[in-house]
């Protein structure tokens, strides 16, 4: 009988085919402010005229507990009443399968997780979610807020940021471990737990208590795993773990990563685009397969201080708000100042889907450029031109007075002379 059910499933088109769909875990807001989430998706066997996103809100955990009931806005564009004049929908323009919403004047009673769904149009049902849904973290509520990925080259250090919500000097001990993505475990895997600044092997904290995120020393290529936080604070009893694993994307070093291929040479105070580029290895996937690429540039060295992160935060100060992203992975940076006169590097990390909720990340190195700054300064000015009138008069003028000086030169002679004769005569 089961049999029988898969193929009439089959030959109607209704069973779900190998994918993906991927939406972050959280976001964190404000009370009044607003949000925006990206929802990107990998099908295969249906055809994308076929396929739209629908988005749904739910209190679970898991977005396979949102029902039909909990659409917010459907296939066709519909917004609940809840929602109207506060939620709006845009597609990606550099990426067919992203799509985005935006939702306005948020509110801690706005039901706090929301669902990126795949609903086929030909036969009326969703066949496909993002298994996990974005949970909206507001403040006044106690959470601990991770990155959903950092990238970093092997040999160096890595840092893993872990924010609490609440006053950090309250926490008594953090612990880190590996996080399983697959079954969505925080504690798979325990790496140390810490009450004090203790390095244990290759990993210690950033400053307990001011900073406990995880730093790892002599990074390896097999470090690339996911990361997970847990706290417990002198005012509860139960441990906190994060809702959001860290991905930690890792690049084995090339020492020919240090000499930038490109130079540019540009005046200070002038904005300047630097190039990065990558390129998909068609034999394993295509475009297709993609879910996202982030894109990250440091500065100096590849190991150096982040010039552009898709987080700001992790953006050194000297960049934050003055860099940007252009066509994807070029990196824009406005009113250049004799600071940035150094090597700025790509990297380039794109997620794709390697089966049902299953996600592989690679890393490419974009290219490197030389920025030379040249020094503003202003040109000396020109002595003003004299028309060709006054320099006629001016040459009028000097030939009467060389003239009058001649004149006068012989009428002293001329008297001089007479007297003289005069002179002689009476003698």
């Amino acid at each position: 009988m089961r049999l029988f059910i898969v193929i009439s499933l089959s030959f109607l088109g209704i069973t779900g085919s190998p994918g993906c769909v991927h939406q972050m875990t959280t976001r964190t807001v404000q009370s009044g402010g607003s949000v925006t989430i990206p929802c990107s998706y990998s099908i295969s066997g249906k055809r994308d005229e076929d396929v739209r996103v629908i988005w749904g809100e739910t209190d679970q955990e898991y977005c396979s507990s949102a029902t039909a009931e909990d659409t917010i806005i459907s296939h066709s564009g519909n917004v609940i009443e809840k929602y109207k004049g506060r939620l709006y929908r845009e597609k990606d323009p550099n990426r067919n399968r992203t799509e985005y919403i935006t939702i306005t004047r948020l509110e801690p009673t706005d039901v706090p997780r929301f669902c990126c769904q795949l609903y086929d149009i030909r036969y009326g049902h969703i066949f496909e979610d993002s298994r996990l849904a974005t949970l909206l973290q507001f403040p006044g509520t106690e959470y601990i807020t991770q990155l959903d990925e950092v990238m970093a080259a092997s040999g160096g250090e890595v840092i893993i940021p872990c924010y609490y919500s609440k006053d950090i000097s309250d926490i008594t001990n953090v612990t880190w471990y590996f996080a399983d993505r697959e079954t969505n475990d925080c504690t798979h895997t325990r790496i140390q737990e810490w009450s004090n600044t203790h390095q244990y092997d290759r990993y210690s904290l950033v400053n307990f208590t001011q900073d406990v995120s995880l730093r790892i020393h002599k990074l390896h290529v097999n470090d690339e795993r996911s990361y997970c936080c847990v706290i417990s604070t002198s005012t509860t009893r139960a441990t906190l773990k994060s809702e959001q694993f860290t991905r930690l994307v890792v690049a084995e070093y090339q020492s020919s990563w240090n000499q930038p291929t490109n130079n540019i040479t540009l005046q200070e105070g002038h904005s300047v685009t630097l190039p990065c580029s990558y390129t998909l290895p068609s034999d394993q996937y295509t475009e297709r397969d993609v879910l996202r690429v982030n894109v990250y540039w440091r500065v100096g060295n590849v190991t150096g201080p982040y010039a552009y992160h898709p987080y700001q935060k992790m953006v050194h100060s000297t960049y934050r708000h003055r860099t940007s992203i252009t066509e994807m992975t070029n990196l824009m940076i406005m009113n250049v100042t004799k600071a940035d006169n150094t090597s700025f590097h790509c990297f380039v990390v794109v997620k794709r889907c390697a089966g049902d909720y299953q996600y592989d990340d690679d890393i490419q190195y974009g290219g490197g450029t030389r920025l030379i700054i040249k020094e503003y300064f202003t040109e000396p000015s020109e002595p003003p031109q004299m028309s060709s009138f006054g320099q006629e008069a001016l040459v009028l003028a000097a030939y009467v007075a060389v003239k009058f000086f001649i004149a006068v030169i012989l009428v002293v002679l001329g008297c001089v002379y007479g007297r003289a004769k005069n002179t002689k005569r009476s003698t």
